[in-house]
């Protein structure tokens, strides 16, 4: 089914054929107490034609009590209409000072919806979680909500 998915024609994609910067507020812990917030900032690159166009991302999440996460990963957005979109999203990261996650290596996916408010602006409200994938002795996981303004050049 997934190879399927790579190589056949693809649906409609999002118009965002462009690069684009975005910050981010975000309440973490959504299943549990949902008292952990943070900062979200990423670089969005534009589609790559020759990699089902995936967009490359860089991730960087800014919470309370000095917790970090680092991420690299990529994205891949579905047309709605015009001024619609979803997609998805995956990274691999470092977190910094997040020991209640049980591991240094953490993933951190997400599912999002965006809307075009002009050619240059968005909005993005996403859902995201947060594993180490069982490399960690226990993995503890947590999940966020996140809305985004991003910029598109």
């Amino acid at each position: 089914m997934l190879l399927y998915w790579f190589y056949s024609p693809p649906p409609a994609f999002a118009d965002d054929d462009t690069s684009s910067v975005s910050i981010g507020i975000a309440g973490w812990a959504l299943f549990d107490q949902f008292d952990e917030f943070a900062v979200h900032a990423n670089y969005e690159h534009a589609p790559l034609q020759d990699l089902w166009d995936l967009q490359p991302r860089v991730l960087v999440i800014f919470a309370e009590h000095d917790q970090k996460y680092y991420g690299l990963g990529a994205a891949k957005a579905f047309k709605i209409n015009d001024d619609w979109s979803w997609g998805v999203a995956s990274h691999v990261g470092y977190a910094h000072n997040l020991d209640s996650l049980g591991y240094d290596l953490e993933f951190y996916s997400y599912l999002f919806i965006k809307y075009k408010i002009t050619q240059e602006h968005r909005v993005r409200a996403e859902i995201g979680h947060i594993s180490n994938a069982g490399f960690g002795e226990t993995n503890p996981v947590s999940e966020a909500i996140v809305m985004s303004y991003s910029y598109h050049f």
